[in-house]
């Protein structure tokens, strides 16, 4: 299990986003899911996005 201040990256397609949120869905695991940009790195990779995201985030929103 991740510990909490672990950050984990995972390759994402951006649904849809805005300034504040994205809905992104998980290339590995298809679990889709609204991330709060401010807490987040979002990075386009091509037609793909890699998101970089804290660990306890990513179980709360239900990536993990």
């Amino acid at each position: 299990m991740a510990a909490e201040n672990e950050a984990i990256t995972r390759t994402v397609k951006l649904i849809v986003g805005t300034d504040r949120a994205a809905l992104v869905r998980c290339s590995e695991t298809g679990r889709e899911a609204l991330i709060p940009l401010a807490l987040v790195d979002l990075a386009p990779a091509g037609p793909l996005h890699v998101l970089t995201v804290p660990a306890d985030l990513a179980r709360e929103a239900g990536l993990l």
